[in-house]
């Protein structure tokens, strides 16, 4: 008799719990500044990527093997650092959208949307891989894809405040 209430409690104060915490989150992101939308970036911005492209904010074109990534991003900590960094990209492009002034057309908000989920999946892939078999091989190959995607979600946001948001342009390129 028992447990049917405490199953009925937990199937409603789980969904409840997770709403309110989403909320909270939506609310920090939206007052967020842009120095500490920075600073969250740059404290996950070491791991390398400048090493496997020359030119990593105009071009996605990477300059690594699948062989050779994997010890220049540092392994499963840049990984992690171009999952964490993939969101905090998104805050930026919100933010600039939210206080730039001109409007950003909806087609390059959402290819930069695609290009955080190819990035984020391709992640978590790669971790999952290399989790799991701790094959060099495997999660390498991963890892380009990630590497990848990050750097083509690189060179849309530069594309995207270099026309839509001349007021952050030079403060997007010197964060970078």
């Amino acid at each position: 008799m028992i447990l049917p209430i405490l199953l009925i409690t937990a199937v409603t104060a789980v969904p409840a719990a997770y709403a309110i915490h989403w909320r909270r989150n939506q609310a920090r992101r939206r007052a967020a500044d842009w120095d500490s939308i920075l600073a969250r970036f740059r404290s996950h911005s070491e791991f390398g990527f400048a090493e496997i492209t020359e030119r990593y904010l105009y071009s996605p074109d990477i300059q690594a093997t699948p062989q050779d990534i994997w010890p220049r991003i540092h392994g499963a900590a840049g990984l992690w650092a171009m999952f964490v960094n993939a969101g905090v990209l998104m805050e930026l492009v919100d933010y600039a959208s939210r206080h730039g002034g001109e409007a950003i057309p909806e087609m390059l908000i959402e290819e930069l949307r695609s290009d955080a989920l190819q990035l984020r999946m391709a992640v978590l892939v790669a971790l999952l891989r290399y989790g799991v078999s701790r094959s060099g091989v495997s999660a390498s190959v991963n890892a380009h894809r990630a590497a990848c995607a990050y750097g083509s979600m690189l060179a849309h946001m530069t594309s995207l405040f270099q026309e839509h948001s001349a007021l952050f342009f030079p403060r997007f390129l010197e964060a970078m």
